[in-house]
């Protein structure tokens, strides 16, 4: 079985390679997603509103949110969609967030003006729908390895059309690989 460290690398298994999470596991995806849900239902409500106006954001979890949504884009669109365009979905983000600047200071004379704000609040409700929903669905349906399968895992179950697996690269590996190693007792299964 392969294990990518960090790559930005798709490496799909064939169903049934991988083990599912645990209770803890499932516990922490579940609370996760609802988290990420509950940011989605934020931006959905009052996000548009306020990322449409010329005021910069000054919350430090917004920013701090925008920077693990960037970091995490290419793992998000690239396992859950069965891709290996590697980092071009993060570099899809960079560039036009770039060119909205420019178009920001041409037309509004500042950077953050309406045109980047409703592209990064439409690309933060992609990513908090996708993510938080796969969490969500990870946790319900225990889907094996990343939880950016769970909706094709879904589909599996639903068609009965195999979908592949994917390693999980991130930190909710360790917590499965920790709790398969307490419930496997010392003996290592």
């Amino acid at each position: 079985m392969s294990r990518p460290q960090d790559k930005i690398e798709t490496q799909f298994e064939r169903r049934g390679s991988l083990p599912p999470p645990g209770p803890v596991g499932r516990l922490v995806r579940l609370a996760l997603g609802a988290m990420l849900l509950w940011a989605l239902y934020v931006m959905l409500t009052d996000g548009l509103l306020l990322m449409s106006t010329r005021r910069v954001p000054r919350s430090v979890s917004f920013w701090v949110f925008v920077a693990i949504a960037f970091y995490l884009t290419p793992y998000v669109v690239n396992i859950g969609f069965t891709k290996n365009w590697r980092r071009r979905p993060q570099v899809f983000v960079a560039v036009t967030a770039g060119v909205l600047i420019a178009v920001d200071l041409l037309l509004f004379g500042s950077w953050w003006a309406p045109p980047l704000g409703v592209f990064v609040w439409a690309w933060l409700v992609y990513f908090s729908a996708h993510l938080g929903l796969s969490l969500v669905l990870s946790a319900v349906l225990r889907t094996p390895g990343c939880e950016m399968r769970a909706i094709p895992h879904l589909w599996t179950i639903i068609s009965g059309r195999e979908t592949p697996e994917h390693y999980c690269p991130g930190p909710l590996d360790r917590i499965d690989r920790w709790e398969r190693r307490r419930l496997d007792g010392p003996s290592g299964g």
